[in-house]
């Protein structure tokens, strides 16, 4: 069976979830930003209306009619800034729900990875699944034994040691799944709808820093199935030209 097809399909998956996530990441940062421009906003707005509390306190004759009219306008179109840089962030987190959707898909897609090469391991005769397995670790074993004047003659068991069985293929797969899927769990936890008015800015700053990190997935793994399909592709175009 040849797996390689499907297990480049999964790479495509977990390729789609980087830019994704990527992109997401981008929208975290816009997120805080603009957050922090409507804190500094919010601040200006009560100093503001601080000072028309003093001015209430003067005599109003100390005040001229043209600085009144400014004291007075500034406050509305502030309050207009607020609410444009609100509406900013709404978008932004609706952004990130859409983003939750697309990790969604990668999910379900790699799901059906998963139950394909299920289906085909069952219709597999359960000896020929285990002497596949089984073989491959003996020629790993002779293709060591064997010594360099004779490498040409070995070709054929070298091939067997790069061979990735059906059933190392259904555990690579379900674990990928299982991490993405553990990771999506947690992403679609991190957005709600009181993102728009965090207690605090460090505590998007946190979330943006505790998104980034990805720690459920195991980048080592991915690395992994795709260096033993390189050298399974080296090996068999070598082998090919003897």
């Amino acid at each position: 069976m040849d797996v390689i097809p499907l297990l480049l399909q999964l790479d495509k998956e977990c390729t789609v979830w980087a830019q994704q996530h990527a992109h997401s990441c981008n929208l975290f940062a816009s997120l805080v930003n603009i957050n922090r421009q409507r804190e500094q906003t919010f601040i200006q707005w009560q100093t503001q209306q601080k000072q028309k509390q003093k001015q209430k306190q003067h005599i109003i004759c100390s005040v001229s009619s043209s600085s009144k009219e400014k004291a007075f306008l500034a406050s509305p179109s502030l309050q207009l800034l607020i609410h444009k840089q609100t509406l900013e962030i709404e978008a932004v987190i609706t952004q990130l729900y859409e983003a939750i959707q697309a990790f969604r898909n990668v999910v379900q897609a790699m799901i059906k990875l998963e139950q394909q090469m299920e289906a085909a391991v069952q219709t597999m005769d359960t000896e020929k699944l285990l002497s596949s397995v089984n073989y491959i670790d003996s020629a790993i074993m002779s293709t060591t034994a064997v010594t360099s004047n004779n490498r040409y003659a070995s070709m054929p068991s070298l091939m067997d040691t790069v061979e990735i069985s059906p059933l190392e293929t259904l555990d690579w797969v379900s674990r990928v799944r299982a991490m993405y899927a553990q990771e999506l769990s947690v992403k679609q936890s991190q957005i709600h709808p009181s993102m728009t008015f965090p207690d605090q800015s460090g505590d998007l700053i946190d979330l943006q820093r505790d998104w980034g990190l990805q720690e459920r997935i195991d980048f080592g793994l991915e690395q992994e199935i795709m260096e033993r399909i390189k050298t399974y592709r080296r090996v068999r175009e070598f082998s090919s030209r003897i």
